[in-house]
């Protein structure tokens, strides 16, 4: 597995990777971010041609705030995740932020992150679409 910079023709595989309709408009407004804003970039996890996985970040502009829009990997518990979260804190370095939220009902998601160190540090009820949401930092 090699993790590297999303380039657009990467699009295809990244809408269709986990199965849903290529034409899933969400994810594809995601990727016009990265492609288009400065401020939005995405590593993604090629395994011999295919993507098994991808993060999208957002740097908030201040040379250390960053933000995790999505994190999404074909198969989970086989370190594509972790792989692509290290590569994110290998690009900001030490001094860097990283902030996220997760739905608070999604275990998997929770237990990664504070796995990988980051810290919850706030909730916010009906957050988007009615969800409930644990906020999460870490500072490298």
């Amino acid at each position: 597995m090699h993790i590297r910079s999303y380039s657009t023709e990467d699009l295809e595989k990244i809408l269709t990777m986990d199965g849903r309709p290529p034409s899933s408009k969400r994810r594809r407004d995601k990727f016009r971010l990265v492609e288009y804003c400065e401020a939005f970039y995405c590593y993604v996890a090629d395994e011999g041609g295919s993507i098994v996985g991808f993060i999208i970040m957002e740097d908030m502009g201040d040379a250390i705030s960053h933000y995790m829009v999505q994190i999404n990997v074909l198969d989970k518990r086989k370190g594509i995740g972790k792989a692509l979260v290290f590569k994110v804190f290998d690009k900001i370095g030490p001094g860097g932020h990283i902030s996220l939220c997760v739905n608070t009902d999604n275990d998997g998601a929770i237990g990664f992150y504070e796995y990988m160190g980051f810290v919850r540090s706030g909730f916010t009820e009906g957050y988007r679409k009615g969800q409930n949401k644990f906020w999460y930092q870490i500072d490298l």
